[in-house]
């Protein structure tokens, strides 16, 4: 693996934890993601389970002596696909609780990815906003959860990726980011900043699909910040010939 590129930060923005019902690997833990995440590289990772915030402070408590930074996050799941929601690095739980009790969450079903949010899309991306955090569609381009890949009609799939609170899309299939980025998708004219994620369901996942962005610290701030000047503020692997 190599070393980030001078003043960018390597980051994995859609990691899972053992709170995830779907997650796949039984036995990890806490320390298990985190010694995952320093051993490919990574600067920050985003924690982001389904529809639930609940494993965030474990992870926070295993990085402490290391220089690994915790992005405190959620994968919401809608009528219209599923989103993430990144919030502050000092952003408390009972904070984002607050912020899933806006849209009904019911508590039971929290952790489970089928634990739909039936809120309009547009509401849940003004509230990701109005509670300080990014929206990003998450695995925008792969079914059946990417926005792009459900039964919506292609107008309201138009209306979702041109709506002003969606920050950035998250994509599967690199080889089309330039495409995204300059609006030359069929359909979509909007230019879009995008990223990619591991959506690690397991330790050994971690870093898998990693992005560079250039902030000087990892905050939110210096995020939005970077993904509004995407152009030369983010790097794929490939833009720097990262082995994988």
């Amino acid at each position: 693996m190599t070393d980030a590129p001078e003043n960018y930060k390597k980051v994995d923005l859609h990691i899972h934890t053992p709170e995830s019902v779907c997650y796949s690997d039984e036995e990890a833990n806490a320390d298990d993601i985190v010694q995952a995440a320093l051993a490919v590289k990574l600067n920050a990772i985003a924690v982001t389970d389904h529809n639930t915030v609940k494993g965030i402070d474990s992870v926070r408590e295993a990085v402490k002596n290391t220089e690994l930074i915790i992005i405190p996050g959620v994968e919401l799941t809608t009528r219209h696909g599923h989103f993430l929601a990144l919030f502050e690095v000092d952003t408390s739980i009972d904070e984002m609780d607050t912020f899933l009790d806006d849209f009904g969450l019911d508590r039971q079903g929290r952790g489970d990815a089928h634990t739909l949010i039936a809120t309009e899309i547009e509401t849940v991306l003004r509230k990701i906003k109005e509670h300080g955090g990014i929206a990003i569609a998450a695995h925008a381009d792969r079914w059946p959860s990417g926005f792009l890949e459900t039964k919506d009609t292609r107008k309201r799939k138009q209306e979702i990726h041109e709506n002003e609170y969606l920050d950035a899309i998250e994509i599967t299939i690199p080889k089309n980011r330039i495409a995204w980025e300059n609006g030359q998708i069929r359909g979509y004219p909007m230019k879009r900043a995008c990223i990619q994620g591991s959506d690690a369901h397991n330790p050994i996942e971690i870093g898998r699909r990693s992005v560079y962005i250039k902030m000087d610290t990892v905050k939110l701030t210096e995020m939005k910040k970077a993904l509004e000047n995407y152009a030369t503020h983010i790097l794929f692997p490939d833009d720097i010939n990262e082995s994988p």
